[in-house]
């Protein structure tokens, strides 16, 4: 399931692993043709591999495939620890986005006392944003983020 609109910064994040599981372009090419039997040369041709994953990414989002692009990239590189937490996050993400983000106008003001709740020690300004939130959420180091894969 991917969400309507994927934050920026989890497409960072998405970019970020892909460059570090495929660090160089022959290899993102098979794995794109090979798991979305697209030809990467046609949707982003020249620049460097970030500049490369990004117009994946786009054409992935605009096409609604981003979720099947990870999980190829996955069954390419399955041990890579960055594909693994960003499989992850995106889909926690993804879920939040598309329970709460159609709810945001309605209730904002929740959201952000409920942040404030969790997050009591947190010195920064409450997020203004539904999105802001997710990505703050998102940035708080959890006991669990230093754990090694044993498998």
């Amino acid at each position: 399931m991917n969400a309507g609109h994927t934050p920026g910064y989890l497409l960072k994040k998405i970019n970020e692993a892909l460059c570090n599981a495929f660090p160089n372009k022959t290899k993102l090419e098979m794995m794109v043709l090979y798991e979305l039997n697209i030809n990467l040369n046609e949707i982003a041709s020249g620049g460097n591999l970030k500049e490369t994953v990004h117009k994946l990414i786009e054409h992935c989002q605009g096409y609604n495939q981003l979720e099947e692009l990870i999980h190829g990239a996955l069954e390419n590189n399955p041990n890579n620890v960055h594909l693994n937490a960003i499989q992850e996050k995106f889909k926690i993400t993804t879920s939040l986005v598309n329970i709460l983000g159609p709810l945001e106008k309605t209730v904002i003001k929740q959201m952000q006392q409920a942040y404030r709740d969790c997050c009591p020690n947190l010195r920064d300004k409450i997020p203004g944003t539904f999105y802001d939130i997710i990505k703050k959420l998102d940035d708080i180091h959890q006991p669990t983020d230093d754990e090694k894969r044993i498998v």
